[in-house]
């Protein structure tokens, strides 16, 4: 009886994580027309991060089009944005996560551009790409 109630709490707890859509609630403060423009400000203020959207059982990593190895992983800094993860839970879902989606593409593709030597020094499998 123990471990069913534990296997179910941690369904539960589980369920609850994975429909975090704190994205909707902030939302405004990513807005595609400004994601290029703020990669680029992060890049001169020697901030290079990426974005990551929580939008399904694996993140999405939209606009970053390296490989990602272990290197890259391991060095590199990742912002998250949760938009209910597996759950779609959140109040309009397709929207939200196509907005996410848009602007960290758009966030990732300039940062990308920007930071691609830096990385390749960081990451020497990179080189050959």
């Amino acid at each position: 009886m123990k471990k069913i109630l534990i296997l179910t709490l941690l369904c539960l707890v589980s369920g609850k994580a994975l429909a975090d859509c704190s994205f909707e609630s902030q939302k405004d403060n990513y807005k595609l027309e400004v994601a290029a423009s703020l990669a680029e400000k992060a890049f001169k203020e020697n901030s290079v991060y990426f974005i990551a959207v929580a939008d399904g059982i694996a993140s999405s990593r939209p606009g970053f089009d390296i490989s990602f190895t272990s290197c890259i992983f391991k060095n590199t800094k990742w912002e998250m944005l949760w938009v209910g993860a597996d759950s779609q839970y959140c109040v309009n879902h397709e929207a939200l996560r196509a907005q996410a989606k848009s602007y960290a593409q758009n966030f990732n593709k300039t940062m990308v551009r920007l930071a691609s030597m830096q990385l390749r020094e960081m990451c020497p499998e990179l080189r050959t790409h």
